[in-house]
């Protein structure tokens, strides 16, 4: 027995150990691996001292997405530009993941830690593979009506033509776009309601509407959405301020004032109400006395064209 309990005591100290530099806290966690099945082992502080070997069993699949959520990193935009081309698994394995095993990451199910491994072996039975909806052209409903005349009625209404779409373009500075368009000229027949449930002809009308034939990712801020005081960066997607020594000076005061990137101008933080003789200067941020120009009458020719400054 006390051999056993030795052992035991061995056992779990090792395991302390092996995990010293990964404390949270007053809690730390140690990992091994037993074939597919990582052991986790909790060590908790009471007032007897230190207590391990409360093991619970996870997946490799838990521990992979404990990893990867404690440092999680934001998707860079040029990387998501390149993924927008992935068109199947292999792809993307061969591409983003050269190092891993397709064959062996097919075997493993990563988890959230939503579910239990029972849950996830029966789920996985019935589960199929989705399609990717990538950026491409598909049947679209489109309205045919052309105006706000609620008294006036298409017939067809309404029609599907091929359109944009799709959900992985993966940033929200990016939008699935029509690179080829076909304009199409439908016919349509427009009456008019006449009231107690009659409808009067009114003629058969063209309607325009534009079948989109190519697509891919693209920005949604184009150069043409920039204002005067602004360059365009395609690979940001943004229009970026042209005067950085305004901007820089700017930023030298920020105590007084803030730099607008809609505008790119130095604004004060506060614009305050002044009192009567006194105007807003948005060079001081503050009240300024009104300054006139008084027109000399006096003297001689020369003189009565030059002005004086005065304060009120």
């Amino acid at each position: 027995m006390i051999a056993g309990t030795l052992v035991a005591a061995v056992s779990c100290w090792s395991l302390f150990v092996a995990t010293a530099g990964a404390n949270y806290g007053s809690k730390a966690r140690s990992v091994y691996s037993d074939g597919d099945i990582v052991r986790r082992y909790r060590t908790s502080s009471t007032g007897s001292g230190e207590h391990c070997c409360a093991g619970q069993s996870w997946s490799t699949a838990d521990v992979v997405a404990d990893d990867t959520a404690a440092n999680p990193e934001m998707i860079p935009l040029n990387v998501i530009m390149e993924l927008n081309q992935v068109t199947n698994v292999s792809d993307l394995f061969h591409k983003f993941m050269p190092d891993t095993n397709i064959d062996e990451a097919q075997r493993r199910f990563t988890t959230a830690g939503f579910q239990g491994r029972t849950t996830l072996h029966m789920e996985r039975k019935a589960a199929s593979i989705p399609k990717s909806a990538s950026c491409s052209t598909g049947s679209q409903t489109i309205s045919l009506k052309d105006t706000d005349d609620r008294s006036l009625y298409y017939y067809p209404s309404c029609t599907r033509v091929d359109r944009c779409g799709g959900c992985s373009c993966g940033h929200d500075l990016l939008a699935c776009q029509p690179t080829k368009i076909e304009t199409l000229h439908l016919e349509v027949y427009v009456s008019q309601y006449t009231g107690e449930g009659k409808f009067e002809f009114k003629g058969r009308k063209m309607v325009s509407v534009d079948r989109h034939l190519k697509c891919k990712c693209g920005c949604i801020v184009k150069e043409e959405d920039c204002g005067p005081l602004k360059t365009y960066n395609a690979k940001d997607c943004r229009c970026k301020c042209s005067n950085e020594d305004e901007e820089e000076k700017c930023r030298n005061e920020h105590d007084l004032k803030r730099w607008n990137f809609d505008t790119c101008k130095c604004e004060c933080h506060i614009i305050e109400e002044c009192t009567s003789g006194y105007v807003f200067d948005n060079y001081t941020c503050g009240c300024e006395p009104i300054r006139m120009r008084i027109k000399n009458t006096g003297g001689t020719q020369l003189n009565r064209n030059k002005y004086a400054l005065s304060v009120p």
